[in-house]
């Protein structure tokens, strides 16, 4: 399957840590990808396509951007400031199955002819019910991924299940020996939770020691925030007619 990357603009992403985001449960990843890249003013250095990608753009002030876009600048990040550049891969669409694996190793192709690092998946699980307490589970692909999400007290995972591209990163990135860590937050699955994205986020902040991300704004704005989600979801969903597979919004 082609997947192109495509450069807007050259960068030197050796010794990075990327960050990624799709709308899987809760609509962890791409709440707080976005958060990320609004926060910090990350300027738009590349995207991923595909004839397999829905056939939309997402409009982000008043100009056309494909649906899986990566962001980036030079900040000093990660444990002890061990990397040196961010990357942040962002999208608004969940990737048809098909889709998912040749992604995923494109992904881990790129870092590592490139020499990013490392890859941080921020995803959901469901709980039954919503709840005031939301618990934060970490899994590894490698013994150092491992030990990184525990200095950040993130509780591993011993049994369960992943899915979506986070799902594929991490047992590529094991396969591959690359390391892929993923938070997920415990979230309902029928509600966007922008809390639950701000939970991730503490845990990010922690990592990016010279980097502030402050998640109150999405503590405090988080109804308001689900519900434009919502909004927004039911406004780009195409008609039958045009695209039947996967859920859009911008």
């Amino acid at each position: 399957m082609d997947i192109e990357i495509y450069e807007y603009s050259k960068m030197n992403i050796s010794n990075s840590l990327l960050i990624t985001g799709f709308p899987t449960v809760g609509l962890i990843g791409t709440i707080a990808t976005r958060f990320i890249v609004y926060s910090l003013n990350l300027k738009l250095i590349g995207a991923l396509l595909s004839d397999y990608f829905p056939p939309v753009s997402i409009i982000s002030g008043g100009e056309p951007l494909p649906p899986v876009r990566l962001y980036g600048e030079k900040k000093t990040c990660g444990p002890n400031g061990k990397y040196e550049r961010l990357v942040v891969m962002l999208s608004e669409f969940v990737p048809h199955y098909s889709t998912l694996r040749p992604m995923a190793n494109k992904m881990i192709d790129w870092c590592k002819e490139n020499n990013c690092r490392s890859i941080i998946c921020m995803e959901g699980f469901n709980l039954e019910e919503r709840r005031n307490d939301i618990p934060l589970l970490g899994v590894g692909s490698t013994d150092e991924a491992r030990k990184m999400l525990e200095r950040y007290g993130v509780k591993i995972m011993e049994e369960g299940m992943v899915s979506g591209i986070s799902g594929i990163l991490l047992y590529e990135g094991k396969r591959r020996n690359f390391d892929v860590s993923c938070i997920l937050a415990g979230t309902h699955a029928e509600y966007p939770d922008a809390k639950a994205a701000a939970k991730v986020l503490e845990i990010v902040n922690k990592m990016l020691p010279d980097i502030k991300i402050d998640p109150e704004p999405l503590y405090k704005e988080a109804e308001k925030i689900e519900e434009q989600i919502k909004a927004h979801m039911e406004k780009a969903k195409p008609t039958k007619s045009l695209y039947t597979e996967p859920m859009m919004y911008g």
